[in-house]
């Protein structure tokens, strides 16, 4: 088992964390995982299809089941799904084994990335900027509690941005060092 602990990217769909991560893991020499292909591959089937059929519930129970699988491995870079910071449990699991890394974004930036996406399940409506607005007003102090560190992404590249990544999970793993020490 890889004894490097993972790195968990958290934010609103369509803020870059399955584009962020790919090009993270390269950099790190980690392995990739998105769960929500990851649950896809293991369904057979796409998420919105799965919410059509049976339900954001049960979606959210396959969910849970990933990380519970994922959270036993080490040296990862997990982009999560959206929504995985409403279910503590899951958030839990995921901080025990890595360091959360929020990918904070404003509303209009994912719109331009995925405003014309019909394969979310939760953006379905006339309005779609409004519903991203209310959903990441709903998620913020949930993705603000669980973050070990806070990444802007909009207005930079992917480079520029999985450097700074980088940066920051580099001066998380400092800082949470120099705190294990000063404890023993």
């Amino acid at each position: 088992m890889d004894k490097r602990k993972n790195i968990v990217l958290i934010g609103f769909m369509g803020c870059g964390k399955t584009t962020l991560g790919k090009k993270l893991s390269q950099k790190l020499k980690y392995n990739f995982i998105d769960t929500d292909r990851y649950i896809e591959h293991k369904e057979g089937t796409s998420i919105a299809q799965m919410f059509q059929d049976k339900g954001e519930a049960y979606f959210r129970d396959l969910e849970k089941n990933a990380v519970e699988i994922l959270s036993k491995e080490g040296g990862n870079i997990i982009a999560t799904g959206g929504g995985i910071i409403k279910n503590e449990e899951n958030m839990c699991m995921l901080k025990k084994a890595g360091i959360i890394v929020y990918l904070k974004s404003t509303p209009e930036h994912i719109y331009r990335n995925i405003g014309d996406d019909v394969t979310r399940p939760l953006l379905q409506g006339d309005d779609k900027l409004s519903i991203i607005r209310r959903l990441m007003e709903e998620r913020k102090s949930l993705y603000e509690k669980y973050a070990d560190v806070t990444v802007c992404v909009h207005g930079g590249d992917v480079n520029h941005i999985t450097e700074k990544i980088e940066r920051e999970v580099n001066k998380y793993n400092e800082k949470d060092l120099h705190n294990t020490r000063a404890k023993s």
